[in-house]
């Protein structure tokens, strides 16, 4: 949906499809960066043994999500 919408707007404010293009690439690589990291991030605490997994997510868990979601949040 986020593709969508910024992929929209570049290609409403750009004189040509090569420029909204460009415009969309530079706006959204930042934002799936963001998003890969934080997948590999999460992908990598799957493969913990499960008694290290949850004994983590028990005493961090709540912390951990929030850090690892808060920069794909917009700040109001």
């Amino acid at each position: 949906m986020e593709d969508a919408l910024v992929l929209a707007d570049c290609l409403r404010r750009a004189d040509t499809v090569e420029c909204a293009l460009e415009a969309y690439v530079r706006r959204r690589r930042p934002r799936v960066d963001c998003v890969q990291e934080q997948s590999r991030a999460a992908a990598q605490a799957w493969v913990l043994p499960s008694a290290v997994r949850n004994a983590a997510l028990r005493e961090r868990g709540d912390q951990t999500f929030c850090a690892r979601y808060r920069p794909l949040i917009p700040a109001p």
